[in-house]
């Protein structure tokens, strides 16, 4: 019979964890006239039983006529202590139970002594639990059970049974008494699901999403941004105990700013993708004016505030926040955003993100502190950006050499030069003629693209960046 594989289920934990496995060997079973385990003091060697009767029975569960209620179970595996195998929990015995699933029972004059619970899926049987009294151990009822849950499973189809148990849990012993093979080094990795179903009803009602992952490495170019967003907002999300015991509090609510095209928006995605968070965008546009909008964004923080690990994004954020001086149409959704931003970072595990191209547009009161913990700057790509950049769309050329003359180029001007340089290339292979894009290609396309950031945008970033950024 073949054995387990090397990459079934696995554990973390301080100890390595044996995963046991039987295969169903079909040797004949001594039985007394009732159809019942004739259980004998003494230890239990691969089937063989010496010894005295002592009084003590083992059972199959018959769900028609229960010998032991479904609360006596569990009220055994609590008081057992370590009961339940390693990738299971008390809750999942209960299900099984109910199921009707391969069950068995040690009772002494009517008392609950011991009891194993199995779950079949196909082939295999996983034990779920094997509980033994504390006052009834190494009496060999573990054993017992395990032989009369083994003819459990054959009939409903299983042909071998799987225990995964932690070191010195309550009857390991029983599992090499009955032939079970053990394998060393395995691991169970456990991980809760990312949320439970009434969150993700929520997403999805506003559009949301788990970003693919590998978004954070996608981001080529903005590597002094990549390395900010790491340290002031990843990292501290990712550790927050190691930030609790610092006294750190992890962000909350942020501001990103810069030209158009700087990958605001980009970043929020990739900021959740590299959490494993869910990731809404709300937007403005959708929110209605005055009051409406006000009321439409309530009630949107107010159920987003209910979905743990989330980054709410807000784009455009002048068009929803912008100083009530200049536009006092704003004030109503304005007012509410001052009350909602404190609000939503009341919880954690949320993230706010908020990005504008024009960062003096916002109203003051919306960057003064205790709103936005972090409002940071996103430019176009440096030199070292721009030269990585070249090197993933403009290869045939020299990196250093487009870095230098493509300053104000943000990735999307990157991606519309390699596709000209690709049809410079195209038109004369169709004409004959080399079929690869060359290095003067790409140098030509460069030169026929302008930067979406031009020398006055970066001025005025730099002055926005001196006077407003918050680190």
């Amino acid at each position: 019979m073949e054995r387990p594989a090397g990459d079934r289920t696995r554990t973390p934990g301080p100890a390595l964890v044996p995963y046991l496995s039987r295969d169903q060997d079909r040797r004949p079973l001594s039985l007394d006239p009732r159809g019942q385990w004739l259980v004998q003091r003494g230890t239990h060697n691969r089937g063989t039983m010496v010894g005295v009767t002592t009084g003590w029975r083992v059972l199959s569960i018959d769900h028609r006529d229960s010998v032991a209620p479904l609360e006596d179970v569990v009220r055994l595996i609590d008081a057992a202590g370590t009961a339940t195998s390693a990738a299971y929990n008390r809750s999942d015995v209960v299900e099984a139970l109910h199921e009707h699933q391969p069950a068995a029972v040690a009772v002494a004059a009517d008392r609950l002594v011991g009891a194993a619970v199995a779950r079949v899926c196909g082939a295999d049987a996983h034990l779920l639990a094997l509980a033994l009294h504390p006052q009834w151990r190494n009496r060999g009822i573990g054993s017992a059970l395990l032989r009369e849950l083994d003819q459990g499973i054959i009939h409903q189809g299983a042909h071998r049974l799987l225990a995964l148990v932690e070191p010195g849990q309550v009857g390991e012993v029983a599992f090499t008494n009955q032939g079970f093979a053990r394998l060393d080094g395995l691991h169970l990795y456990i991980r809760a699901a990312s949320m439970v179903p009434e969150e993700l009803a929520i997403v999805e009602r506003y559009g949301g999403h788990f970003p693919p992952p590998g978004l954070w490495e996608s981001m080529k170019g903005f590597s002094s941004t990549k390395d900010l967003l790491e340290r002031r907002i990843v990292a501290p999300l990712s550790h927050g105990d190691l930030a609790d015991r610092i006294g750190l509090l992890p962000p909350a609510a942020v501001m990103l700013f810069g030209p158009p095209g700087t990958g605001k928006t980009s970043f929020a995605r990739a900021v959740a993708s590299r959490l494993s968070w869910a990731f809404v965008e709300l937007h403005p546009s959708l929110l209605g004016q005055g009051t409406q909008a006000a009321s439409s964004l309530r009630e949107a923080l107010d159920d987003l505030r209910h979905v743990e690990h989330l980054v709410c994004f807000i784009d455009e954020a002048d068009e929803i926040a912008s100083a009530r001086a200049a536009r006092p149409e704003s004030q109503p959704i304005v007012n509410e955003l001052l009350k909602a931003i404190p609000a939503f970072k009341g919880r954690p595990g949320r993230l706010m993100i908020m990005a504008t191209n024009s960062i003096a547009a916002i109203d003051p009161a919306m960057l003064r502190p205790g709103r936005f913990d972090l409002i940071i700057p996103v430019g176009a790509p440096d030199l070292s950006g721009r030269a990585e950049l070249a090197v993933e769309f403009l290869p045939a050329c020299d990196p250093e050499d487009v870095a230098a003359h493509t300053e104000g180029f943000t990735p999307a001007d990157f991606a519309l030069a390699a596709q000209r340089g690709a049809q410079l290339a195209f038109e004369r292979a169709l004409s004959g003629g080399d079929a690869e894009v060359t290095a003067p290609d790409g140098l030509a396309a460069i030169a026929a693209t302008r930067p979406s950031v031009n020398a006055d945008a970066t001025r005025d970033f730099a002055v926005e960046e001196s006077t407003y950024a918050r680190l």
